[in-house]
């Protein structure tokens, strides 16, 4: 099967579970191609990128920003193909279907690449690619459309309004969500066929992260966050909450640390600072997947203080290792754990409920072998790459 990937920005570091798609399918035989709008250019890559030469069968869009900019280049690029492609191109700039010049001039450009390949499916991350680039199943109508649901994207619909997703949802074959509670029932209510929505549950490579046993065996209790350093994840309440602890418990040495970049990491930095809690709680930055389980396999309890999670997909990573998790019960986030039993939930927003499950997880610290064997089962059971791995090309084919 060849399978064209459109996606926004490429390589992301923290698009793990893209990374694994992808490789899943190629593992699997089937040949992938990658459209993206941009390269990021991030300073860490997942070694993957490397290990199956993706940058080799990526296309970069590139458009212009300025409207003037956009305008040349979807000229430019109609007059040089429309000699070749005449029904194509007319189908793709049809302004009964498409109102608004600056909708007519991505389509002249997100087509073009496509005119000389022909591909069994076409699947976009995320919702706002699939708007984007539902022209293609005008132009190729007998290929695959399949559209993958699981960011911000499921807000489209609130933001916008349900008529905002009419084309795709109308036209498109199938559509791709991680949890039921969440991610399908959103769908649903903007109007979606539930016949064509798909759930396909994160997957990761389980067999390749080693499971550990924790147990508190000193005064020191090591947390650990992996989040883009954003509003929503609520990071500023997880340091908060942590630095409440502490002071509760000052026979413990609690150390904090938090994984990941992004906007607010200026902001987080002085918040630490202003608790006097520089010796306790750090800001690593971003780092690769291998380096990612490394600090959270050394560490004790697992944190997400998040205001809003779709799905979660480091929760499955960290249950995995074996450790014990502190998240807020948002979004797919009770879907992603075993509420109780692997993880304690909390309500989200709440600092003082943060403080207290870390307050519990060390009071009964002899649980945590039971919770991470419990984290460990549920990702084996329900999240194994091996296992699922070809579900997606079944997805991709209408089979499932």
């Amino acid at each position: 099967m060849k399978v064209a990937v459109i996606l926004g920005g490429f390589p992301k570091l923290s698009e793990t579970f893209i990374l694994r798609h992808i490789t899943g399918l190629l593992d699997l035989g089937h040949q992938v191609d990658i459209y993206a709008r941009r390269n990021p250019r991030e300073q860490i890559e997942q070694p993957d990128i490397a290990r199956y030469q993706l940058l080799e069968r990526t296309y970069y869009f590139d458009v212009p920003e300025t409207r003037a900019g956009r305008l040349m280049r979807a000229l430019r690029t109609f007059v040089s193909v429309f000699p070749r492609h005449p029904v194509t191109m007319l189908r793709a700039v049809n302004p009964l279907r498409y109102r608004g010049l600056y909708r007519l001039l991505n389509n002249v450009m997100f087509v073009a690449p496509f005119l000389t390949r022909r591909y069994d499916a076409i699947l976009c991350y995320w919702g706002g690619n699939g708007i984007d680039f539902i022209v293609l199943k005008d132009v190729f109508p007998g290929t695959r459309f399949v559209t993958r649901f699981g960011g911000d994207d499921y807000g489209i619909g609130d933001e916008h309004g349900p008529e905002s997703l009419r084309a795709l949802r109308e036209r498109g074959d199938a559509f791709i969500v991680q949890t039921d509670y969440y991610g399908r029932a959103t769908l649903r209510r903007y109007g979606f066929d539930d016949r064509k929505i798909v759930t396909y549950r994160h997957v990761i490579g389980v067999r390749d992260i080693p499971f550990r046993q924790r147990r508190l065996t000193d005064h020191t209790v090591r947390v650990v966050t992996v989040a883009r350093l954003v509003e929503k994840k609520g990071l500023d309440l997880g340091i908060r909450a942590v630095a409440a602890f502490q002071a509760r418990n000052p026979q413990l040495r609690v150390e904090y640390r938090i994984i990941g970049d992004g906007p607010l990491a200026g902001d987080l930095a002085r918040l630490v600072k202003e608790l006097k809690a520089d010796d306790r709680i750090a800001l690593l930055g971003a780092m690769a997947t291998p380096d990612v389980l490394r600090w959270i396999t050394e560490s004790d309890i697992f944190l997400l203080p998040s205001h809003m999670e779709q799905a979660g997909y480091v929760l499955l990573e960290a249950q995995a290792t074996g450790i014990p998790i502190v998240a807020t019960k948002v979004g797919g986030v009770p879907e992603m754990v075993r509420e109780g039993r692997s993880a304690l939930l909390v309500p989200a927003g709440n600092e003082a409920a943060i403080a207290g499950a870390l307050q519990e997880m060390v009071d009964h610290s002899e649980r945590w072998a039971a919770m991470g064997r419990e984290g460990r089962e549920h990702v084996e059971s329900q999240h194994d790459l091996d296992r699922l791995k070809p579900r997606l090309a079944e997805i991709l084919g209408g089979r499932a």
